[in-house]
């Protein structure tokens, strides 16, 4: 599933590189143009995408859309 949102904060971002380590489903995060995607499991990987702008979530992990649901 691909969900659009933008990182409300650092701790939101936090929190989804955490979770993405606790769930057997893969995640990751990418720019809405697609010229940029990171595995969620990768701090350096996450840094590089602009979170001043919303990005495409991609995952099937019932936990992470649980916790994406939760940001504004």
């Amino acid at each position: 599933m691909v969900i659009t949102k933008k990182v409300p904060s650092a701790w939101a971002l936090h929190r989804l590189h955490q979770l993405s380590f606790s769930v057997p489903e893969e995640v990751q995060v990418r720019a809405v143009d697609g010229s940029m995607v990171a595995d969620a499991k990768s701090p350096l990987g996450l840094y590089v995408l602009d979170f001043s702008r919303p990005v495409e979530i991609v995952t099937d992990s019932p936990a992470v859309l649980e916790e994406l649901e939760a940001w504004a």
